[in-house]
């Protein structure tokens, strides 16, 4: 796919007038701070959206109003200034039931957020203009490894256990862009240094906020990949009240925890399109169906080919307490992916006082570009279950079973169990 589709997607939503993606559904002023209603553009891991689940009002084992005050203070600000901002904690300790020769089991980590995102107008019909940042760091805790790596420690390929706990990702003003929501709130584009995973097949499950760990849950296996804080731009938006379309370009050479332009000038691009259907758009983000199709140049420097592939990916509430998902990829095995071919389904159970369990099975073809020929493909079976401590502490112990890891021919199958907390403030 060259840059002429790109170009012309993205031409084709910002020309029309009715065209748009409307930011998620409003909740009024719910929220401990009212972040309940700020409009989101992009996935769950997005600046925006990052903010409201952190602020949202749970039911939790115990109520410790030690930190009302706090979240009083940052109201004002928000409704003084337009900034609103939060600090978030993720921590993820696993343990393997094996490993390869000479490689540790087990493995600790964090990622570190300080997020917001600075309304400098808004109007009644829902068009705004804001600045969003998010500063950033992944690192390994108390000498373990970091999560992100204990996939390549135990033999598993394609669909790496810890995903994204990595231990190079140093502070770093990782997201700094202009989003800006147009044609009456209905559409909506970002430009700067962007996550592409805000945006690239954004998806309800696709975030480290939910009860998954393993990739096949968290982002596609047959999806590429580049640095958080990649140079680039991002529009989509509804052509009707059902279908939307959405248009992409980042920079494919940038480097997490890095904060570097000089990638940009390599002029090597992830790519990427996408159509999408839903009932309403008020139901945007907990029914929909979405095709993605993306494309990446070569990477001259660092010996990457080149690569193309698409993904299919659907997820659908059927009520407050079951949210069942499916998606499936494919890929040529080109720009560095680890899959192929990928399948992955589940369901999230909704239980009382905000307890969740998430129940998933997710398959994938190893791509011979990217880890040779010959491996066997992979299946993982993963649940956990999100204990609310308070309304802003929750605690998620996790197992996952591997079958196949493809790295690791004398192990039918690799357990992992793990635990993480979750701190938003």
């Amino acid at each position: 796919m060259k840059l002429g589709c790109f170009a012309v997607t993205a031409c084709l939503l910002l020309t029309f007038p009715a065209l748009g993606q409307e930011p998620e559904a409003q909740t009024g002023s719910g929220g401990q701070a009212g972040f309940g209603e700020l409009p989101q553009f992009g996935g769950p891991e997005s600046v925006t959206g990052q903010l409201k689940r952190g602020d949202e009002l749970r039911d939790a084992l115990y109520d410790w109003p030690f930190f009302d005050g706090y979240f009083d203070w940052k109201r004002q600000i928000n409704d003084d200034y337009g900034v609103s901002f939060g600090l978030h904690f993720y921590g993820l300790y696993q343990k393997a039931s094996d490993s390869l020769a000479g490689q540790d089991d087990d493995a600790f980590g964090n990622i570190f957020r300080f997020l917001g995102n600075w309304t400098l107008w808004k109007k009644d019909n829902g068009n705004l203009g804001r600045i969003e940042w998010r500063v950033e760091s992944r690192s390994d805790m108390f000498g373990f490894k970091a999560p992100g790596s204990l996939g390549g420690r135990t033999g598993i390929a394609a669909l790496a256990p810890g995903f994204a706990y990595s231990d190079d990702f140093d502070m770093d003003l990782a997201v700094i862009n202009w989003t800006q929501g147009f044609a009456n709130g209905k559409a909506g584009y970002a430009a700067g240094r962007l996550a592409f995973d805000v945006y690239l097949d954004a998806f309800p499950f696709q975030t480290f906020s939910k009860g998954f760990l393993n990739r096949s849950f968290i982002l596609n296996p047959t999806l590429p990949t580049t640095g958080i804080g990649a140079l680039g731009g991002v529009v989509k938006g509804f052509v009707t009240e059902h279908l939307w379309l959405g248009a992409q370009i980042h920079d494919a050479n940038a480097a997490s925890g890095k904060f570097d332009f000089d990638t940009v000038q390599e002029g090597e691009w992830l790519k990427a399109v996408e159509i999408g259907y839903t009932p309403s758009i008020g139901q945007r983000k907990t029914h929909l169906v979405q095709f993605t199709y993306w494309d990446k140049d070569e990477r001259t420097l660092a010996g990457v080919s080149d690569g193309s592939g698409w993904a299919v990916s659907t997820a659908w509430r059927v009520n407050d307490t079951y949210f069942p998902f499916l998606r499936f990829g494919h890929s040529d095995g080109g720009g560095g992916v680890a899959a192929e071919d990928a399948v992955s389904a589940g369901v999230e159970i909704s239980r009382p006082k905000n307890e969740v369990w998430t129940i998933g099975a997710g398959w994938a073809r190893p791509s011979e570009e990217t880890f040779g020929p010959g491996l066997d493909n992979e299946t993982v079976l993963e649940m956990s279950y999100k204990f609310q401590i308070a309304k802003n502490f929750s605690l998620t112990p996790d197992v996952q079973v591997v079958f196949n890891p493809a790295n690791n021919p004398g192990k039918d199958s690799i357990w992992i169990f793990g635990i993480r907390v979750i701190l938003t403030l």
